[in-house]
Formats: structure tokens, C-alpha cells, sequence
């Protein structure tokens, strides 16, 4: 989960380009099967992403396993340990998080300066918007389980102050949970009302809570920048998104409209060779009338000096004899 993901992306397509003086995504170098490949690779680098949110996920689960722990430890040693494990997970979903956040924003980057087709494009933002939106759920339930730790935290805190001073306002409970000077007499209170063992286990906790609520604290206001971060992204996303689909659905309007004048052409063209062979017909049909117009009168004349010739020739031979 440490690697650089966007890193390791970057030089497969290097490897795969086989050309290092044409920029990746550059016109002459997507060819079908480059596109391809280019598309494939990308889709591999996402899925690590998509993993890696999955398992930060999974390691905010964890994170509330051990403030459940912790809460519920009275052994001082035990808290103590358990508190070490808790601020590592803190520490170590900070890391991922924000290390995912950068790798998607790199990857966002990549996207704008690679020349893609709209078709292309539509598959990276839409897979790449997905992404981030994941990662915000992500954030949002670390949020949210830091939030109720807080309450609870806090929580323990005025029960160890109602048990020193169980007279106590509400108010009071609350300016002795978060204010150091009213803590300082309660402290005073603890040490005057309770033996020393006690009284320094009950101070350690509580001290030991408002460290952790503040921690928390902090914790919560980098989420929000991250979120408000990701938000950003999520708006930037929808709007490329919705040019693309707007392009999209531009050349899939420019394609039909270029299939029908294609199979509008066709039709006439099919129309014209039809009418031409009728044409070529009739005019056959003429010339052949024309034809047997000329032939058959000549035939027939011909047919009838034939038989004049032959009545003419048998009366000059009856005469003869």
C-alpha cells in the first residue's frame, strides 16, 4: 500500500510506448491496438487504487475497534498500550489517505494533458469519478467515527468529574472538561477527596482524554480539508463529465445524421441506376421497334416480288408449250 501506484503507471505506458520521442497519448501514437493497451494499463492502476481505499476502509474499522478498547481499559499499562496502537492507526490512515488523494488528483492530471477520444475520455473521468467518490465515503464515515469518539472521550471525562464533585452543574462539568483552569481545581478536588493512587490514576485519565480530544480535533479539521478537497474534485469531475457526455452525444448526433445522408445517398443511388436500366430498356425496346419497323416491311416486299416472279415465270412457260 506504501507504493506509488501513478508512479509504477506511468512507466508501463513508457515501457509499452516503444517510442520515447512522442509524448504518451500523442496522436500518432494511439493506434487501435495502443489504445488498447494504454486503456488496459490505466484500468490496472485504478484497480490498486480502488484496493488500497477498500483496505483504508477497512483500517477505520479497525481505528474504532481500538478507541472501543481503549475506553473500556481501567488497567493504566493496558490503556497506555492500546492508546500507542490507536495513535499509529491515526497516524497511518492519515498517511493513506492522503497519499490516495494525491495519487487520484496525478491521475486527474495525467487525464487532461493525454489526447483521448471522447469515448475514452468518458470511460477514464467515469471511473476516475468514481474513485473519488469512494474515498470521500471513506472520509466521511473516518469523520464520523472520530466525531463520536470525541463524544465519548468527553463523556469519560465528566464521569471521572461527577465522581469527584457530584454536586456539580452542568456547566461546570463541561468548563472542567475543557478548560485547564477549571481542571486545575478539580485536580485539587481529586487530590483532597481521594487516596493518592486513586486520585493520580483518575488525573492521568482524564488528562490523557483531553489530549486525545484534542488529538481528535485536529484529526477531524484535516478531514475537512481533505473532504472539502475531494468535493472540489468531485464538481471539476462532473463538469468535464458533462462536456464529454455533451460531446459524445454531439458525435453520436454528427454519426447518425452522416449514416442516414450515407443510406439517403444510397436509396438514390439505387433509384438512379433503376431508372437508368428502364431508360436502357425503353430505349432498346425502340431501337428494336425501330429496328423491326424498317426490316419487317423489306422482308415482306421482298417475300411478295418473290412470288410475282414465280407466277411470271410458270405463265411464260404455259405459253411456250
Amino acid at each position: 500500500m506504501n507504493r506509488n501506484r501513478f508512479s509504477e503507471f506511468i512507466a508501463r505506458r513508457n515501457e509499452g510506448s516503444g517510442d520515447d520521442s512522442q509524448p504518451p497519448g500523442s496522436p500518432e501514437s494511439l493506434d487501435d491496438v495502443g489504445a488498447s493497451e494504454d486503456m488496459e494499463k490505466y484500468l490496472t492502476a485504478l484497480g490498486g487504487i480502488e484496493r488500497d481505499i477498500a483496505a483504508t476502509s477497512n483500517g477505520v474499522d479497525e481505528l474504532g475497534v481500538l478507541h472501543g478498547r481503549l475506553l473500556s481499559t481501567a488497567d493504566g499499562a493496558k490503556a497506555e498500550a492500546v492508546a500507542q496502537q490507536r495513535d499509529q492507526k491515526t497516524r497511518q490512515l492519515n498517511d493513506q489517505i492522503e497519499k490516495l488523494k494525491g495519487e487520484l488528483g496525478a491521475v486527474d492530471q495525467m487525464n487532461e494533458s493525454t489526447a483521448l477520444s471522447p469515448s475514452d475520455r468518458a470511460k477514464r473521468r467515469g471511473r476516475h469519478a468514481v474513485l473519488v467518490r469512494r474515498l470521500m465515503g471513506v472520509l466521511d464515515k473516518y469523520r464520523a467515527l472520530e466525531r463520536e469518539s470525541q463524544k465519548r472521550y468527553r463523556t469519560r471525562m465528566e464521569k471521572h468529574i461527577r465522581l469527584v464533585r457530584p454536586d456539580a452543574t452542568d456547566e461546570e462539568v463541561a468548563e472542567a472538561a475543557t478548560n485547564e483552569a477549571s481542571r486545575s481545581v478539580f485536580a485539587m478536588d481529586v487530590m483532597s477527596s481521594y487516596r493518592s493512587k486513586v486520585a493520580k490514576r483518575m488525573l492521568r485519565d482524564v488528562e490523557n482524554r483531553d489530549r486525545d480530544i484534542r488529538n481528535i480535533g485536529n484529526t477531524i479539521e484535516l478531514l475537512n480539508r481533505m473532504f472539502v478537497d475531494m468535493q472540489e474534485a468531485v464538481a471539476q469531475q462532473q463538469d468535464v463529465l458533462d462536456n464529454i457526455e455533451q460531446a459524445v452525444d454531439d458525435t453520436y448526433e454528427y454519426t447518425t445524421g452522416a449514416v442516414a445522408e450515407v443510406k439517403l445517398a444510397t436509396r438514390l443511388r439505387i433509384k438512379a441506376r433503376k431508372k437508368m436500366w428502364w431508360i436502357i430498356f425503353f430505349v432498346a425496346l425502340i431501337i428494336i421497334a425501330i429496328a423491326l419497323g424498317v426490316t419487317l416491311p423489306l422482308a415482306i416486299n421482298k417475300r411478295g416480288n418473290g412470288r410475282s416472279n414465280s407466277g411470271s415465270s410458270g405463265e411464260s412457260t404455259s405459253q411456250a408449250a
